[in-house]
């Protein structure tokens, strides 16, 4: 029974019931602050990734003003489905993206996925809600890549042990330690000179007919909260 007067208590009362319900207030609201910004951060992510592939087609319209011999994206229109990474399937260096966007949201085996960053697949099998995408750290993963700088062609692919690498490089090609990699001119899967890596080591084939360069990725798939799948690509 509480004692005092009616003021005393109603004074009591108040301080219990802020001591009580102040934690969960505050939890509360701290988790409707920290879900608005990540949205927050999704937007700008989108946005970013939107100016780089704005920039890519400037690029790639200068670029086709000196030569027209040269297969390009129209990165003007394409547009990009945000989507978060739900889960994985397969072993572990093999295991595919589970991302939670579907046919619902018009997604399509074969579109192209990427990061602000870089490069990171592609889908694969679409269910109504649900999308898997192959991401490049997958030796089933295939692309046709370039040097940025010298334009020497390659094909990317993962080898089991999880490293990534640019094969199929004739000997004597152009191609160092710290160079860019991109998306080539030849992938009609990708708008062309969209980041990959950088080239970390070089390794010459044991029938030396080619060389094959060690890729450290721009992007790291393990650490994907959301990517980008760029729904209508059209190409020129």
């Amino acid at each position: 029974m509480m004692m005092g007067s009616t003021e005393t208590r109603i004074h009591r009362a108040s301080f219990f019931s802020k001591t009580i319900f102040f934690p969960i207030s505050s939890s509360l609201e701290s988790i409707k602050t920290n879900t608005t910004l990540k949205k927050e951060v999704q937007q700008l992510s989108k946005q970013l990734t939107e100016t780089k592939l704005e920039n890519l087609k400037l690029r790639n319209i200068i670029m086709e003003s000196q030569t027209r011999e040269s297969i390009t994206f129209d990165t003007g229109q394409v547009e990009l489905v945000l989507a978060e990474v739900i889960g994985y399937s397969g072993p572990f260096q093999q295991r595919n993206l589970i991302v939670n966007k579907g046919s619902l949201n018009g997604i399509k085996p074969e579109l192209p996925v990427i990061s602000t960053n870089g490069i990171v697949g592609k889908v694969v099998t679409v269910a109504s809600d649900h999308s898997i995408v192959l991401p490049f750290t997958n030796p089933r993963f295939q692309l046709p890549v370039m040097d940025k700088d010298t334009g020497v062609q390659g094909i990317l692919q993962a080898d089991i042990n999880g490293k990534i690498y640019m094969n199929m490089i004739k000997i004597g090609s152009q191609i160092s330690v710290g160079d860019t990699i991109v998306t080539s001119n030849l992938s009609d899967l990708y708008p062309k000179s969209y980041p990959v890596g950088v080239v970390s080591r070089i390794h010459e084939s044991k029938d030396y007919l080619f060389i094959s360069a060690e890729i450290q990725p721009f992007t790291q798939v393990e650490n994907l909260e959301h990517i980008f799948i760029i729904k209508k690509n059209n190409i020129l």
